[in-house]
């Protein structure tokens, strides 16, 4: 029976699915001659349902073609190559290139949860939050009593989480702000919670909004992990942005879709709240800032036909001329971003890209090591972080523009997930990601191409086998 299934499911792969060929044949190979094996990694990694579920959410995005959506944007961009950019991401992403942001860099936990448990407190309107991971731990305890407080003076308080980052976080931690007052949503719920069906889709965007004054989105999810608490990976090194100004309602908008979208697929939601509407009009407002910083908020998803924020690094590497900036915990690009980085190198771009040196999942560890080698042969400069766990994702090139957001440089982030970046346009911010890589330079140790090809034979299997999975991590 499993032997018929696998069969199906092949045929289904090549003529319905059509899935990048790398992706298919990687599946192709472990439906033949895995059998059991392969079929359960089907049902738990490669069912698709991009088109089944997630078609609407994508429409859904033309109902704010309006001219409050449109306050705050830039129509003429600084430079040739910034219009390129803007092009690219405006013409079906509907991503505006706003103007007059003010945007503060965070590269510690602790600094960004300060801040962010003081606009928590001070709201008085409404507080929006999605992420990925929520823990009940002590940090998530302090929030969650925060959130309970606001809820119970009547403040909104919206909170969408993963259901499959959150897989471990009893329900009756987050039930407690419902009965509260407040709204509590959980983004697709995996089939059978225990065993996690239903991997892929997941939203690991870290987005939070508070009364329009300000928006904060990057790469820390919420727990004492991110302040370095977990004695197993020690130090946590990441990127978060606080942004304030006219970005604040692209943010607000990308939110408002995975709201609606989320609703729309909550039985227990509907029931309660089948008559409860969201005035889309008492959303779209942000406070005017005095920043000078343009920029564009990406989204990418199974809700598109293209991966948006993929296709803006890859612009971006392939525009770099003198230097390119890469942090990410997991280094596993697709064909096409590889082969840019690769003629970047042979055109004589500095290529810098840091790893972490503790890996938290050990196949995408060995895959990352063998695409990092690839790279070290023929100039790269690959650095690992030695400082506890690197889980910044950024790119900057030529000291000009750079992207920080939730999304790794991982063929999962590219195509499965929804993913969330701000692409910045702007010399000063360009400067303190560079700046941030140099000290953590300090920290790290250079992988020489020595090194690597010193590296013992059972690494080299490892490696091999985890590139070979790669397209399906």
């Amino acid at each position: 029976i499993v032997y018929i299934l696998n069969i199906i499911f092949i045929i289904t792969i090549i003529f319905f699915e059509r899935r990048k060929n790398n992706n298919t044949l990687t599946w192709i190979l472990i439906l033949m001659f895995t059998n059991v094996i392969g079929f359960l990694c089907y049902i738990f990694f490669g069912l698709s349902l991009r088109k089944r579920r997630f078609t609407r959410k994508h429409f859904n995005r033309f109902s704010f073609n309006k001219d409050q959506i449109k306050k705050g944007v830039k129509l003429e961009p600084n430079n040739h190559f910034q219009a390129s950019m803007v092009r690219l991401f405006n013409i079906k992403n509907h991503a505006f290139l706003r103007s007059n942001n003010e945007v503060k860099l965070y590269n510690h936990g602790q600094d960004f949860f300060d801040d962010f448990i003081e606009y928590l407190k001070n709201a008085t309107n409404y507080i929006h939050l999605e992420f990925y991971i929520f823990y009940n731990d002590k940090l998530g305890n302090e929030i969650m009593d925060i959130l309970i407080k606001k809820a119970q003076e009547g403040i909104e308080v919206i909170l969408i989480y993963d259901g499959m980052g959150c897989l471990k976080v009893p329900k009756k931690f987050f039930n407690s702000l419902e009965e509260a007052g407040g709204i509590v949503l959980e983004f697709f719920p995996p089939l059978f919670s225990k065993f996690g069906i239903r991997a892929n889709y997941r939203t690991h965007r870290k987005i939070s909004l508070i009364d329009g004054k300000c928006g904060f989105l990057g790469g820390l999810n919420i727990g004492d992990e991110y302040l370095g608490r977990n004695p197993k990976r020690g130090y946590w090194r990441d990127t978060h942005l606080q942004i304030k100004g006219a970005s604040v309602l692209e943010l607000e908008k990308e939110f408002l879709i995975n709201l609606d979208f989320v609703r729309d697929h909550t039985k227990k939601y509907k029931k309660r709240n089948k008559d409860k509407k969201f005035p889309i009009d008492k959303y779209l407002y942000f406070e005017e800032s005095n920043g000078n910083v343009d920029l564009q908020i990406i989204s990418s998803g199974p809700d598109y036909e293209e991966s948006y924020i993929k296709n803006g690094f890859f612009k971006m590497i392939v525009e770099a001329k003198k230097s390119i900036y890469i942090q990410t915990p997991y280094f596993i690009p697709d064909e096409s971003t590889i082969k840019a980085l690769e003629i970047a190198i042979m055109s004589g771009v500095e290529v810098n890209i840091m790893i972490p040196n503790k890996p938290d999942h050990m196949f995408v560890y060995w895959a990352t090591l063998s695409y990092v080698g690839d790279l070290l042969k023929i100039g790269a400069k690959c650095y690992s972080y030695e400082n506890g766990f690197l889980h910044s994702k950024v790119i900057m090139i030529d000291d000009k523009i750079c992207s920080i957001g939730s999304t790794n440089m991982d063929i999962r982030s590219f195509y499965l997930n929804f993913e969330i970046n701000a692409f910045i346009y702007d010399h000063k911010i360009a400067l303190e990601i560079k700046e941030a890589f140099l000290e953590d330079v300090k920290k790290s140790t250079l992988i020489t191409p020595k090194i690597y090809a010193n590296r013992g034979k059972i690494i080299k299997f490892k490696e091999s086998i985890s590139r070979l999975l790669s397209p399906i991590m």
